[in-house]
């Protein structure tokens, strides 16, 4: 079995509830091939936190003692998962106690950790990456989209950081592809990508006000150069870069939407451009059984309450206005409840969104929770299934070193937007 799909999982800030996302997508998708989720933000441990699973080996393991990183695996326990339902799912804890050397890896530790997440046995493997930009974030997010991105409407300064982390994903793939030595150099003259570089320099520097986003980037080099190799390449990469992301703690349409999605979309639209394609893949509503999974160690997503009948405000309206007036409705025949979570058909993953999507509108109960992680996933099997493998996650994490030559090999072959 080799990985098909690697999907990191980044927030701007802490706060948000990245890794409560992070365990029970990765559980969600393990319904329909196997996954591993790994926790990389090594200062916190929090994936160890979130489930109550004994844990033999971490990634101390890999990295001090040489265990190679498939046998760091952490299964769930019959406990958790007495009918073996998420038995293709299993994650990498990181190291118990906040250590120096993993809290912020070198580069050597980096490189060998990407090369075993690849070796993985596993479909999907989902990346909990800790919050913020530096090395540890970037090096493990895609060249061609955002991963996918965790805000929510309750922390707005985190919503601007989810931006922040876009900008940093894009520039630093335009600054590699408009290197003097790199992928465009044989078909732009030298001159010209010294001048794409100082223009690129004054768009990201916040304080121009002058060039503020690569929609006015892209009009100064049409001006200068004409429709030249080097414009339709820009162009083509900042239109062809996705952005992914979930909304979480949502807590009613317009007060989420003018919360963090309009803020969110502003900023990018502001700051980076707006020919960005940007997808809401769900949302997870304010829940108090949520946090109470979480204190208890036991994933929303693995609450399995089969039997229990949704509510129906309509019909408990209607039974309490025949009981105002001495009226008895004769009782309901109980409706068969569907786990959308353990139901998952990949075949019908788009057409399951909108069944899903309904069973979410009416219905008021605490399943809706775990409903939320069951559209999520199925959003992102049909968008796994149908993409490029760098529209949506990444099918291998590549070194800065590696991103450069993919990209002059690509640049050679005629495709310097993605893998191809």
């Amino acid at each position: 079995m080799r990985v098909r799909r690697i999907l990191p999982v980044a927030s701007g800030k802490g706060g948000v509830g990245k890794t409560t996302f992070a365990t029970n997508f990765a559980l969600a998708l393990s319904r329909v091939a196997p996954t591993v989720l790994v926790d990389l933000d090594t200062g916190t441990s929090s994936v160890r936190n979130t489930i109550d699973a004994p844990v033999e080996r971490d990634l101390y393991h890999f990295f001090r003692r040489g265990e190679p990183l498939e046998r760091c695996l952490t299964r769930l326990p019959e406990r958790l998962d007495p009918k073996g339902s998420f038995g293709n799912f299993a994650y990498v804890a990181a190291p118990r106690h906040a250590m120096e050397e993993f809290t912020v890896l070198s580069d050597e530790h980096r490189i060998r950790l990407m090369r075993a997440i690849g070796s993985l046995p596993a479909e999907y493997v989902v990346l909990d990456l800790r919050a913020g930009l530096e090395p540890n974030v970037l090096d493990f997010l895609p060249h061609s989209n955002s991963g996918i991105l965790v805000f929510t409407p309750h922390h707005p300064a985190a919503t601007m950081a989810a931006g922040d982390i876009v900008k940093a994903l894009l520039f630093r793939k335009l600054r590699l592809l408009f290197a003097t030595d790199g992928p465009l150099s044989g078909s732009a003259k030298r001159g010209q990508l010294r001048a794409v570089n100082d223009l690129l320099d004054r768009v990201e520097d916040a304080y121009d006000e002058n060039i503020p986003n690569l929609d006015t980037f892209l009009r100064e080099l049409l001006e200068a150069f004409g429709e030249v190799t080097l414009v339709e390449a820009l162009a083509e990469n900042v239109a062809s870069f996705g952005v992914y992301f979930v909304l979480n703690l949502f807590d009613g349409v317009r007060e989420s939407f003018e919360g963090a999605v309009a803020p969110f979309i502003r900023a990018l639209q502001e700051h980076v451009s707006s020919q960005l394609m940007v997808h809401n893949l769900g949302w997870i509503v304010t829940s108090p059984e949520v946090h109470q999974a979480n204190c208890e160690r036991f994933p929303i997503v693995l609450r399995e309450t089969p039997g229990e009948q949704r509510k129906d405000p309509v019909l408990d309206e209607l039974d309490r206005l025949a009981a105002s007036v001495g009226l008895m409705r004769p009782p309901a025949r109980k409706a068969h409840v569907v786990d959308y979570l353990l139901a998952i058909d990949r075949s019908r993953a788009l057409i399951e969104q909108l069944e899903v999507l309904q069973a979410m509108h009416r219905d008021i109960s605490t399943f809706q929770v775990r409903d939320n992680f069951a559209y999520i996933a199925r959003r992102a099997i049909h968008l796994l299934d149908t993409l490029p493998a760098d529209r949506f996650g990444q099918r291998k994490l590549l070194t800065p070193l590696e991103l450069f030559q993919h990209l002059v090999a690509s640049a050679g072959a005629g495709t310097t937007a993605g893998e191809g």
